[in-house]
């Protein structure tokens, strides 16, 4: 089963199942929350579990106009997870993948998807074999 915690492990969760969809996100709330584009891993709600700890929330309106809930550490600061009101992320868990124990968790889940692609900096290359969309589907 996939383990994840924030930097200082004061939180740390696990979930069962294969990954819903891996992608990357390059609109301007990933970019503010994680410093840059972020990977992010769709997991069914009800396979995800917070093992250890007690996220803090912080709520906050995307860009799209969709509400999200921030899941991070109150003592590191590192973001775990979001949740979100859009169709497509009721009942999910939008997983930082960076957040995964594993060290080699992300060699074998090359993104499905890159949203936002128009706001992606002009360096960073597309994903190859992922569709480029220039917002969610």
């Amino acid at each position: 089963m996939p383990t994840g915690s924030c930097l200082c492990n004061s939180v740390k969760y696990q979930y069962k199942g294969e990954v819903i969809t891996t992608a990357v996100c390059h609109c301007k709330t990933c970019q503010k929350f994680s410093g840059g584009s972020s990977v992010n891993f769709l997991i069914p709600h009800d396979h995800f579990r917070i093992t250890s700890g007690k996220p803090k929330e912080f709520n906050h309106t995307h860009e799209t106009g969709m509400h999200m809930t921030m899941h991070f550490c109150d003592n590191c600061g590192v973001m775990l997870y979001k949740t979100a009101d859009r169709k497509e992320f009721q009942d999910a868990v939008v997983l930082l993948a960076g957040t995964l124990d594993e060290p080699n968790a992300l060699d074998s889940a090359a993104p499905d998807a890159e949203f936002f692609v128009g706001e992606r900096a002009k360096w960073w290359r597309p994903v190859e074999g992922a569709k480029q969309l220039e917002a969610f589907t």
